[in-house]
């Protein structure tokens, strides 16, 4: 019985701290919203994206990533939680909150979202992982694992300079094409 009360407490801390993590990125998102001229600034290959394709990008993670946490969260069992929550606080937050910090130092400049990077998303998602690792020390595995990733990312966003990237390019257009479905400018 004692064992099953510190599943039952170690869950819910786990599932807490998740939903710590979704709002940090939801203000991370929304601290976003003036990407697109910091993008059509910055980089050479900027596909001219809107103001308002940018905003519809931002609204859809948003619903994406909450989502992804609803579905997570709704599992019975810790371990299984953190396997759920592993992509989207390991690699998205986490990645996204370097990404940000990368940029400033390359450009000089604040890049949009790197405040609630550092100060908030960052911070809830050290929280989530330590629950995560504390459900299991084999998650220190892919959680280290990432950190690798995380620096190569980093790499190729310094390598990149002044380029975005092929996945970001992917986003963009679909964001722009999005945009346009919904009969709002895709770009400027």
């Amino acid at each position: 019985m004692d064992r099953r009360i510190t599943d039952e407490g170690a869950r819910v801390a786990l599932v807490r701290s998740l939903w710590v993590v979704a709002a940090a990125m939801t203000v991370h998102e929304l601290e976003e919203w003036n990407l697109a001229p910091w993008f059509s600034r910055n980089f050479a290959n900027h596909t001219s994206i809107s103001d308002e394709a940018i905003w519809f990008g931002l609204a859809f993670v948003i619903v994406v990533f909450n989502s992804w946490i609803f579905l997570a969260t709704r599992l019975r069992s810790s371990v299984s939680i953190s396997v759920a929550a592993l992509v989207p606080v390991v690699l998205v937050a986490v990645g996204n909150s370097v990404q940000h910090i990368t940029w400033t130092l390359i450009f000089g400049e604040y890049a949009p979202g790197v405040a609630s990077a550092v100060f908030l998303v960052l911070p809830a998602s050290c929280l989530v992982m330590r629950n995560m690792i504390r459900q299991s020390r084999l998650f220190a595995i892919p959680i280290v694992a990432c950190a690798a990733l995380w620096i190569t990312a980093s790499v190729r966003v310094i390598e990149a300079g002044r380029v975005l990237e092929p996945f970001q390019l992917e986003m963009q257009h679909f964001f722009i094409s999005m945009a346009m479905a919904l009969g709002l400018p895709g770009t400027t």
